[in-house]
């Protein structure tokens, strides 16, 4: 396996990698996401296409069986919070026939180095709190939760 930056080429795969997370976050949020539908295509090429993003592809025997896409930011705006380069990862997506074989710790590790590439301090991620399967998986690799979103 392999991790490569996306094309758009790559699109397509990853628009159906996306489908299956989109599809699992709509079944069990609906009043929250919408279910999956051709416009995520168009949204995820920008990313793809996005010079200033991490947007990277695992690949096993050329099929891409995952994705990751992260983003560097720096607070210029609010006085409280601390002004030093942080990296937000979106969405972190593996195949569900590829699930637990590694290739989420493998994406996880390629984006670690690129946001210590890019001096980030620290690597955040939100997660639905339905979600246990991500939540062990996040834990396992050393993150904790550090806030929550409250809903009503």
């Amino acid at each position: 396996m392999i991790i490569r930056s996306a094309t758009s080429d790559d699109v397509d795969a990853i628009w159906e990698l996306n489908r299956q997370i989109g599809q699992y976050h709509f079944e069990n949020v609906p009043d929250v996401f919408v279910a999956p539908s051709h416009l995520d295509r168009e949204f995820l090429l920008a990313a793809i296409m996005d010079e200033h993003r991490l947007f990277s592809v695992a690949v096993d025997e050329e099929r891409i069986v995952g994705f990751i896409s992260a983003r560097m930011d720096i607070n210029e705006n609010i006085p409280f919070v601390i002004k030093r380069p942080l990296c937000r990862i979106g969405s972190v997506v593996v195949d569900e026939d590829h699930r637990a074989k590694g290739v989420g710790k493998k994406l996880m590790e390629h984006c670690s180095s690129w946001a210590n590439s890019n001096e980030a301090y620290q690597i955040r991620l939100e997660v639905m709190s339905f979600n246990s399967k991500a939540k062990s998986f996040y834990e396992s690799l050393g993150f904790k939760p550090q806030s929550e979103i409250w809903a009503k």
